[in-house]
């Protein structure tokens, strides 16, 4: 098992990953994440983490550009923006 087979199936179940510090955060449905996702996402850590990583990296982006388009927001203004969209959103359970 790969840890990208593990976050698309835990996603398909309504999971959603961030990343925080060296913490891989999971929010989803309460019972949803069992004790064997965690485990399986604690030896896939590293991994997982990078995926995460650049999908993160990846919304923030395209959130920026939406950013810039719609409201005439500079780049490094709309990037910032996104950044902090990001950050209010984050939570959850550490694996």
């Amino acid at each position: 098992m790969t840890a990208q087979t593990i976050l698309d199936g835990l996603h398909k179940r309504g999971v959603s990953f961030s990343v925080t510090g060296d913490k891989l955060r999971t929010r989803g449905p309460v019972g949803v994440v069992t004790q064997a996702d965690l485990a399986a996402l604690r030896e896939h850590k590293a991994e997982a983490m990078a995926i995460v990583r650049d999908e993160e990296s990846d919304r923030i982006e395209e959130r920026a550009a939406i950013i810039e388009f719609d409201a005439y927001f500079s780049r490094r203004e709309a990037e910032r923006r996104a950044r902090n969209e990001r950050r209010q959103t984050d939570g959850g359970n550490a694996a």
